[in-house]
């Protein structure tokens, strides 16, 4: 089962038991404050889900979008989850990786010509859980 949605979307949904992965959905580059997590929360007993933030973020196409892999999390329980997404106001997501290293002289002849990359806007943005 797959649950795409936008940052300002909050729902309930069935979950059933299994392993399950969060990606933010645009561009390959998401830059987040420490603050920014999502929720989910099961109904029946008003406990949030534990989320396992990726240490290394895994770059993939989902759903034919660029896509980052951010959270993992298991389904102990079938149920009824209150999904959301908090603190995402400072996220910034890029179309690219290109020029996310400030000392690559790709990164600096871009500087000197003025390219920059694309940044996608928070309406923009989407979640999957898959």
């Amino acid at each position: 089962m797959d649950l795409q949605f936008k940052l300002k979307d909050v729902f309930e949904v069935d979950l059933y038991y299994g392993f399950y992965d969060i990606y933010v959905l645009g561009g390959f580059d998401v830059q987040v404050n420490d603050d920014f997590f999502v929720e989910i929360l099961d109904l029946k007993t008003n406990e949030s889900i534990l989320l396992r933030e990726e240490s290394f973020k895994t770059r993939d196409y989902k759903k034919g979008n660029r896509a980052v892999k951010f959270f993992s999390f298991q389904i102990t329980e079938k149920s009824k989850y209150k999904i959301s997404v908090h603190n995402y106001e400072d996220m910034t997501v890029f179309y690219s990786m290109l020029g996310s290293n400030p000392f690559s002289i790709l990164n600096l002849l871009k500087r000197l010509y003025g390219i920059k990359r694309k940044q996608l806007l928070l309406d923009e943005i989407e979640i999957l859980i898959n």
